[in-house]
């Protein structure tokens, strides 16, 4: 016998929104907007993809154990708090994907040979399962990128690669702020400037929060809490980019891309939570190309992509090591927040699969083996680390397939996969 849910309070529609002074806020998902009676409700997955493009230093990532008892690493000591919500993965590749910098074209994809002049894509896991998922929900997916319009990871069934947001700012309002364009803009301005959105639709929140249940009173309130949030943080970024920065002595180093793109990395995986959240989307892709600028030394410049080219330079090493454990600590920051973000009576991290990799496992040689993948929340079994034979690994593809799965998608082949699942990969 079906269990049924009851709501209390006001039944809402799946797509409500706050209104007020011209603008409208998104809702998250809440117990009102089910149906008290009818089919059972299932709550939705989602998956987040991530790019990184110039890769990390696996020795400093990859632990010398494998199993549940690995000892953290220095890129890993920062992210312990969070171990049984993320498996560490080694050894793997993408068969006949041997292409340097071109092979981040293949990253979700597995099409062999990017590098070729005849080269043409195949279908991304996120573009195949925003074409079954995307009909729930306002957008498809979402695809963002640090990197600028140059760099792809999603692509079409024609091979065609999926254009990305490139501003958290615009991604942010066209996601949670309706009006006219005007009006849009109006309310960015407002934003970067320090003055909330939630002050212009604050009386229909109260009185949202009134006419709900006590649980979805909490959600509304959590939510709204999070938009002010992100709302800071891109105020912050915004002062940040307008401070006066200080005169390197010598000469000024190589720009990959680029300034605060760290933080424009973390800004995303904010915007891709809340979007998640409010079931706007189920599919997002975030490719990082670089950056110049990293939180944890705010004063001083990086040449990313001549660091990731370090020639075993323990120096250059050092430098690139601060860039990576900060990215690291901005994904870590993310599973954080789907932790601790409720989701139809569990958490947003078990109902949503992230993948951190790159197509690339040393970025200095442009090697496209043992590539450094980790895997965050879902159903899982995390907390370990996963090393495979790189001479003798199954295809990254094989992964791709087993996520596609797991959201509910019934295909039996994914690109160069053999079969669903990396063995001790379990659910």
């Amino acid at each position: 016998m079906k269990s049924v849910l009851f709501t209390t309070g006001t039944a809402l529609s799946r797509r409500t929104f706050l209104r007020g002074a011209g603008i409208s806020l998104a809702l998250p998902w809440l117990d009102a907007m089910r149906p008290a009676f009818g089919a059972e409700s299932v709550a939705p997955k989602r998956f987040v993809g991530i790019l990184n493009c110039l890769s990390f230093h696996t020795p400093h990532l990859f632990p010398n154990q494998s199993g549940r008892d690995y000892a953290p690493t220095p890129y890993l000591s920062g992210l312990m708090h969070l171990r049984e919500a993320f498996t560490v993965i080694s050894g793997l590749n993408h068969p006949e994907v041997r292409d340097g910098h071109a092979s981040d074209k293949s990253f979700l994809t597995g099409a062999p040979h990017p590098g070729s002049p005849a080269f043409r894509n195949t279908i991304s896991l996120d573009q195949l399962a925003a074409a079954e998922l995307g009909e729930e929900t306002q957008y498809p997916s979402l695809v963002f990128s640090t990197a600028g319009r140059a760099s792809w990871v999603s692509y079409t069934s024609t091979g065609v690669a999926v254009p990305p947001d490139t501003s958290p700012a615009r991604a942010f309002a066209k996601l949670f702020i309706n009006g006219s364009p005007a009006e849009v803009a109006r309310e960015v301005t407002r934003v970067e400037e320090g003055q909330s959105i939630l002050d212009r639709v604050a009386t229909e929140a109260k009185r949202l929060q009134r006419s709900v249940s006590p649980r979805d009173g909490e959600k509304v309130d959590q939510y709204l809490t999070s938009v002010r949030e992100l709302e800071k943080r891109l105020q912050r970024s915004r002062q940040y980019a307008l401070r006066p920065k200080p005169t390197p002595a010598g000469a000024v180093p190589a720009d990959p891309g680029p300034g605060e793109d760290t933080r424009r990395f973390g800004l995303f995986l904010e915007v891709a939570r809340l979007a998640l959240q409010a079931d706007l989307t189920r599919v997002v892709t975030l490719t990082h190309g670089g950056t110049t600028k990293t939180p944890s030394q705010p004063d001083a410049k990086f040449a990313h992509h001549d660091l990731s080219h370090h020639g075993q330079d323990a120096g250059k090493i050092e430098k690139l090591s601060v860039l990576e454990k900060d990215l690291l600590l901005e994904w870590g920051g993310f599973l954080s927040s789907l932790q601790n973000t409720p989701d139809s009576g569990g958490r947003l991290l078990d109902r949503t699969m992230t993948v951190l990799g790159s197509a690339m496992g040393n970025a200095s040689s442009h090697d496209s083996t043992n590539l450094p993948i980790l895997v965050g929340g879902g159903r899982f079994k995390h907390g370990q680390h996963l090393a495979y034979d790189p001479k003798d690994a199954p295809p990254l593809c094989n992964l791709w397939l087993q996520i596609l799965q797991e959201l509910g998608m019934e295909t039996e082949r994914f690109g160069t996969s053999r079969k669903a699942g990396l063995p001790g990969f379990e659910v």
